[in-house]
C-alpha cells in the first residue's frame, strides 16, 4: 500500500528507544472451557534467536510504540483479501464509505484520524492506493483499541497463532474477560480484545467507571474468532502508519496545511437512551462536542481539509451551521435494539480548502445535469 511513517517535523521528533522483547506465548485451556492462565508468556522458552538478534534480549522500536519483530511484517502475499476492519466497532463507517469516498479531497499531504475505531475509511483509501505515499497518523484515546492495531501491524503471526487456539464458549470468554490486563503483554491484550470483540454481545466495546469491560457473552453459533487472511491484510496496509493513545486534541499540534484530517467523534446522542458514547468511562458529551466543533473550524482555518460525521441532531446542526454541511442517510448495524437499527439521518460536516472543492464538484455536477435536461428538452 505504500504508507509510510510520518516525519520528525510532524510528529514531534519520534526518537528510537528499546522495549524489551516479549517472551513466547502459551496457552493452556480445558475441556469445559476453562481459561484460567490462558494467556501464559513461556518465560522459560524464550527464543535464542530473538535474543542473538536483539542483543541482550531487546529490540529496537519507534518511540510511538511499536512492539514488534520486523520479521513479522507482512510483505505483500501472492494473494490478499482487501484491507478492512478487523474488528466490529460501534459508529463504524463500512455503511457510509460511498459518502466519505466521493468527498475526499484530490490531494492533500498527510492523513490524520483523531478517531481511528475501525479504521474503514482508512483501510478503503489504501485498498484505493489514495494513501501511497503519504505518511499517515492514526490515534484513539481507547488504550486497548491502539494497542491492538499495533500488534496487528507488527506481530501479526504471532496474534494469528494465539486467536487461533481460542474458543467459543461461555466459561472460556467469562474467564478472558476477567484477566488482568497489567499481566498479559501486548501480543496477548491484543488477541483478548479481538477474542472479545468477535464474541461478546452486539460485539460492543464497553468498559465500567473501573475501566473494565462489561459486555456479556454473545451466544453466538459460530463466531470467526481468528480471520488470518484479514488480519494479515491490516498488517500490510498498517505498515509504517504510525499508531498513537492521544486525544484529538493532538490533532492541532500535528496536522500542517495541506493535509487532510477525517473525524469519526463518538456521536452525539439521538436521545438520552440512545448513546454509545461512554466507551471509555469518561465518556464524550456536549462540551467536547463543542471543542471538537472549534478545533474543526480552527483546522481549517489554518488551511487543513477536514472532513468529519456525526449525528444529524440540533446540536450539531448549531455547532457546525458556519461550515459545509450535508444530511446523508447511513444504516446502522450496532443496536441493542434490533428494531432501532436501520438507516438513520447523519451530518457531512467539511471544513478548508475541501469546502471549496466540493462546491466546485457539486457545481461542475449541475452544470452537467442542466446541459442534459436542456438537450433533453430539445
Amino acid at each position: 500500500m505504500g504508507c509510510v511513517s510520518l516525519s520528525a517535523d510532524v510528529t514531534h521528533g519520534f526518537q528510537s528507544r528499546t522495549i524489551p522483547h516479549s517472551a513466547p506465548l502459551s496457552i493452556r485451556t480445558s475441556r469445559t472451557g476453562d481459561a484460567q492462565d490462558a494467556l501464559t508468556p513461556d518465560r522459560d522458552k524464550r527464543s535464542s534467536k530473538a535474543s542473538s538478534k536483539a542483543g541482550h534480549g531487546e529490540l529496537i522500536f519507534p518511540a510511538e510504540g511499536e512492539i514488534g519483530d520486523a520479521h513479522e511484517f507482512v510483505s505483500e502475499p501472492t494473494v490478499l483479501s482487501p484491507a478492512r476492519p478487523f474488528v466490529k466497532w460501534a459508529g463504524g463507517k463500512r455503511q457510509l464509505l460511498p459518502d466519505l469516498l466521493s468527498r475526499i479531497p484530490q490531494s492533500f499531504r498527510h492523513y490524520h484520524e483523531p478517531f481511528v475505531g475501525g479504521g474503514a475509511l482508512f483501510f478503503a483509501l489504501c485498498e484505493q492506493r489514495r494513501l501511497d505515499g503519504k505518511a499517515v497518523r492514526l490515534t484513539d484515546i481507547n488504550v486497548e483499541l491502539v494497542n491492538t492495531y499495533r500488534v496487528v501491524r507488527d506481530r501479526v503471526e504471532t496474534l494469528i497463532a494465539l486467536l487461533s487456539t481460542f474458543q467459543n464458549d461461555e466459561a472460556f470468554y467469562y474467564n478472558i474477560r476477567s484477566l488482568d490486563l497489567s499481566q498479559l503483554d501486548p501480543v496477548q491484550r491484543a488477541a483478548r480484545f479481538i477474542y472479545l470483540n468477535k464474541t461478546c454481545f452486539n460485539g460492543l466495546f464497553r468498559e465500567n467507571r473501573q475501566g473494565r469491560f462489561n459486555v456479556p457473552f454473545g451466544h453466538y453459533k459460530t463466531a470467526q474468532i481468528c480471520a488470518p487472511n484479514d488480519l494479515r491484510s491490516a498488517s500490510y496496509a498498517l505498515r509504517g502508519v504510525c499508531l498513537e493513545v492521544a486525544s484529538f486534541h493532538d490533532v492541532e499540534a500535528s496536522s500542517q496545511p495541506g493535509d487532510f484530517v477525517y473525524c469519526d467523534p463518538p456521536y452525539a446522542p439521538v436521545s438520552r437512551t440512545a448513546s454509545f458514547t461512554a466507551y471509555n468511562g469518561g465518556g464524550f458529551g456536549d462540551e467536547d462536542q463543542q471543542k471538537l466543533a472549534d478545533l474543526v473550524t480552527q483546522l481549517g482555518q489554518r488551511g487543513v481539509s477536514v472532513l468529519l460525521s456525526n449525528s444529524a441532531v440540533p446540536l450539531t446542526y448549531s455547532l457546525y451551521r458556519a461550515l459545509h454541511v450535508e444530511e446523508v442517510l447511513a444504516r446502522r448495524a450496532i443496536n441493542s435494539r434490533g428494531d432501532r437499527r436501520g438507516h438513520v439521518p447523519e451530518l457531512l460536516v467539511a471544513a478548508g480548502p475541501l469546502v471549496s472543492e466540493l462546491r466546485k464538484r457539486s457545481s461542475s455536477v449541475k452544470s452537467v445535469r442542466a446541459e442534459a435536461s436542456v438537450a433533453g428538452a430539445r
